[in-house]
């Protein structure tokens, strides 16, 4: 009779510590270009342009002037809006629908906005909900011709 080698199985490997989240604090670039994105489409379709080139002398006016003015960060987060005010003036631009100018040009709106973040639980995570909020505003009254939103959730 030979000898029999008794071979325990290999111990389990050991359970890798789950990773801290790396996500970034506050929005992301990716948040800001869906924020811009949700703002133009909700800025095109409020009617405020139709209604704006009814009361111009010439109708067949192509589109409004806009000057786009930075966003006020009420997030408490200190966030720097500069990137997502590039974004939604690009995608304003691109839409074909408004013609973005300077400070010191003639325009017919200021577009003014602010970023504001909720903190709220989702499920057990606490979770961010950032919204920007884009007025447009007639230089002549300083009425809002129109107010559109938008939101992002992420994480905290």
């Amino acid at each position: 009779m030979g000898l029999a080698c008794a071979s325990a199985p290999p111990p389990p490997p050991a359970a890798k510590p789950k990773p801290a989240s790396t996500a970034p604090r506050g929005p992301t670039k990716t948040d800001f270009a869906t924020i811009a994105n949700k703002l133009v489409q909700g800025c095109v379709a409020g009617g405020w342009i139709e209604r704006w080139r009814a009361d111009q002398p010439d109708v067949d006016v192509a589109k409004p002037r806009i000057h786009l003015r930075e966003f006020e960060d009420k997030t408490g987060q200190s966030l720097d809006p500069t990137y997502l005010m590039s974004v939604l003036e690009r995608k304003m631009r691109m839409s074909g629908v408004y013609e973005m100018v300077t400070e010191g040009d003639a325009h017919d709106f200021i577009g003014r906005g602010r970023l504001l973040r909720l903190a709220e639980r989702a499920g057990g995570d606490r979770v961010s909900v950032y919204t920007v909020t884009l007025e447009m505003v007639d230089p002549k009254s300083s009425r809002i011709a129109y107010s559109c939103e938008a939101s992002v959730k992420g994480e905290m």
